[in-house]
């Protein structure tokens, strides 16, 4: 090859190579740019996934404070020491117990501090700053209702919520304090951008970053210039990436702001780890032909392609976390309200119909009480399948919290198409469940509302499928029921009731009826039964079977008992100290016995009045003692031994063993009334009244006839041997005034006893 020819080759080559390095460049510019655009812009995407999921967990907290600052009665008795009429040490008093409880129901609260007024401390709780801030009346509704404090070394979230008084002006503060676990697990979660990526919640108000070490501990630190700038972006609302330079030790900044005021989201990311693919593509058009681009170009692709996976999968899992449950992955409230409201917009185009279905387990907290939350978990998810083995294509199944799921069923034909699917999901849970080596039977409750008939928006339709489940529930359990207007109005009245009854306490509404009981031979009056009556406002007397399921309902059984045992122990001591020879009967509830601490309200109410126990006779209902024997035997044995009497109540009524009579100390049993109304002349209550009674002399009872209405049914029971009775034929139950005037030497009525 001659010397002119090889220069020829070599143009050539160098022709060639010239035009592959500049194809090559031509096209790794562009790819670097659109790859780093899509990477960022994934990133960022992912990013604000994960701000959202600490947004939930920030306002979490905002409502748990929210949720006790909102509580009625604390802000009556704050409003009452405001206005100087009552002293903090009462407030205290009343105030530490409950927000006690509510520490102790969510283990993320580790103190509560209650401010007053003036922003001064009223009561702290629980690991608290020693000089929390002070909040001024309208500070907290302007300013960021949560910031970062130490306590005891320790970083904690504190959340302040205005105590709003029914006026509408602010009254105090409460400051909640929260572990930090949940944010640093947040923020120290699974990698979702990148190897070394450093993530930091910022407080705007102060400026800190706060992020988590590798020991999962917060870690908190002053911002530089550059992440300064960022944070006044975060600030002003604005998300972004800021790129500081491609070299060792230079980062990629990327800010993502917060719903909640006052915090939002900052990340710092290595700049070589994170660009170093996109790097890569950028080198291969330098140096070596357009092939070799090509095939850098899909080496870089093949490398990107797990690492975009990597983040698309993360941000697919913070999205389904935002939507699913965690425990049954079953779509979750929120997720469901997003369904049922795009459900009713098409309806409503459609004019068709929908059903809402509000499930509620039958028994479930016995199953978790007894067998553990953990076997209580496992059958939740086991009941999240079956009911799923339902569903049809345009159903929609999901789980609301608890043990309460909910079912929306689009394109009804007709309503009784939502009572064949509550049929089936009633009948799935037929079977038993086998759980942990436990074979378990469950039923459930559902509520049934239909659009257009029972509401138009998701809020009406599950508040009123609710409804209707919770009357399913009172029925008989293991059915469902539609809303109806009619129960729409009884939810309300039951609302109004409970609302009413808890005024009432406070008020001073509440009566004490005392109906008489003689000895049949002579007539002589030996005791009373105390009966309360509710007085309202408005001058309706509202009878006992109105308003006592509905305290036992809502947890105001044990305040109604001590007020009934205190009264009645003071009527009573104002008999004793006339030299009557009367005792006083207070009937008992179930949850006094088992829940309460009922032996403690009756030596107190004893104590304080001065009565002489013998006087006192408390009743337990028969349906009580055989469902729950061996829970209260020990209570009422400790009853026993304070000297006052115990009475069975309704004898006869319970239609199961007798055995409990010679367990439990008993020394009275009332004849149900429903077994003397027809005597005589009922050969069955005839036959029933006497073996009672024969029962009754064998085993050394004593025995009282409820009911007795007729001359001749007291002539029966005279004719059967009984000693006692009580009923209209004596007298009807009467106030205490009257029944003083009558029976209680016609002196005037004991002072009242304050409602406690």
């Amino acid at each position: 090859m001659t010397q002119a020819q090889r220069r020829i080759v070599t143009l050539a080559m160098m022709g060639i190579l010239a035009t592959g390095a500049l194809v090559g460049a031509s096209t790794a510019v562009p790819l670097f740019h659109v790859t780093r655009d899509r990477l960022e812009t994934t990133t960022l995407a992912s990013l604000q996934t994960q701000a959202g999921a600490l947004d939930h967990q920030l306002r979490h907290f905002e409502d748990l404070a929210r949720q006790v600052a909102s509580d009625d009665e604390i802000r009556r008795r704050l409003v009452s020491h405001v206005d100087g009429e009552s002293s903090r040490s009462w407030l205290v008093a009343y105030s530490a117990p409950r927000l006690r409880d509510a520490m102790v129901q969510s283990d993320e609260i580790v103190g509560v501090v209650r401010l007053g007024p003036a922003g001064e401390p009223l009561l702290a709780l629980g690991r608290t700053p020693q000089a929390p801030r002070e909040v001024p009346p309208g500070e907290s509704e302007t300013s960021s209702p949560a910031r970062l404090v130490r306590v005891d070394e320790s970083l904690v979230l504190e959340v302040a919520a205005p105590i709003i008084a029914p006026g509408g002006e602010p009254i105090g503060t409460e400051l909640f304090y929260f572990r930090m676990d949940t944010l640093l697990a947040l923020l120290a979660g699974a990698d979702s951008v990148g190897p070394g990526a450093s993530r930091y919640l910022v407080a705007l108000e102060s400026g800190t970053l706060l992020g988590a070490g590798d020991d999962g501990a917060p870690l908190t630190r002053e911002p530089d210039a550059l992440e300064q700038a960022r944070v006044q972006a975060l600030a002003a609302g604005q998300s972004g990436v800021d790129r500081t330079g491609m070299g060792d030790g230079e980062q990629v900044l990327i800010a993502v702001p917060m719903s909640t005021p006052g915090w939002g989201l900052l990340v710092e990311l290595p700049a070589g780890s994170f660009y170093a693919e996109v790097f890569r593509v950028l080198y291969w058009p330098l140096l070596a032909t357009l092939i070799m681009m090509l095939l850098g170009a899909l080496v870089t692709a093949r490398v990107l392609k797990p690492l975009l996976s990597r983040i698309d999968e993360q941000a697919r899992r913070l999205e389904e976390s935002a939507h699913y449950d965690a425990l049954t992955q079953l779509p979750n409230r929120f997720h469901l309200s997003q369904r049922l409201e795009a459900a009713l917009e098409v309806a409503a185009a459609e004019r068709s119909r929908l059903a809402v279905l509000f499930l509620d387990l039958d028994h479930f907290k016995g199953v978790n009480d007894s067998l553990g939350h953990p076997l209580g978990d496992r059958l939740l998810r086991a009941v999240g399948r079956r009911l799923s083995q339902v569903l049809r294509d345009r159903d929609q199944l999901g789980r609301l919290g608890g043990d309460e799921f909910l079912m929306v069923i689009e394109r009804l034909s007709a309503p009784a198409e939502a009572d064949g699917v509550a049929h089936q999901l009633i009948g799935a849970l037929v079977e038993p469940f086998h759980v942990g080596g436990h074979e378990i039977f469950i039923g459930a409750s559902i509520g049934i509302s239909l659009f257009p008939e029972d509401g138009t928006t998701s809020e009406a339709l599950i508040r009123n499928a609710d409804t209707a489940m919770y009357r399913a529930k009172a029925l008989k359990r293991n059915t469902w029921q539609r809303y109806t207007a009619a129960l729409g109005e009884e939810s309300r009245e039951r609302f109004d009731i409970e609302v009413g009854l808890r005024r009432a306490l406070e008020r001073n509404e509440l009566q004490l009826y005392f109906q008489p009981q003689a000895f049949v031979d002579g007539g002589r009056v030996f005791g009373a039964e105390a009966l309360i009556r509710w007085v309202s406002q408005e001058g309706e007397t509202i009878m006992p079977e109105r308003f006592i399921p509905l305290a036992e309902e809502s947890g105001l059984s044990h305040a109604l008992g001590r007020w009934v045992l205190d009264v009645a122990c003071h009527h009573a001591r104002r008999w004793e100290q006339r030299g009557l020879d009367l005792q006083v009967a207070v009937n008992l509830s179930g949850a006094q016995v088992v829940n309460g601490d009922i032996v403690g309200d009756v030596r107190r109410a004893l104590q304080e009045s001065g009565l002489s126990p013998e006087r006192l006779e408390l009743e337990i209902t028969e349906g009580f003692l055989i469902n729950h024997a061996d829970e209260g035997v020990g209570v009422l044995h400790e009853l026993r031994e304070l000297g006052v009497m115990l009475a069975v109540d309704d004898f006869g009524t319970g239609y199961s063993s007798l055995a409990y009579l010679k367990r439990l100390p008993v020394q009275r049993l009332k004849i149900d009334q429903s077994f003397i109304r027809d005597v005589p002349g009922d050969a069955d209550d005839e036959i029933i009244v006497a073996a009672i009674l024969s029962m009754a002399g064998r085993l050394g009872l004593e025995v009282v006839a409820e009911g007795v209405e007729l001359p001749v049914q007291l002539d029966f029971l005279a004719g059967q041997g009984c000693e006692r009775y009580q009923g209209f034929l004596l007298s009807r139950p009467v106030p205490a005034e009257v029944f003083d005037r009558r029976w209680g030497g016609g002196a005037e009525l004991c002072d009242p006893v304050p409602s406690r």
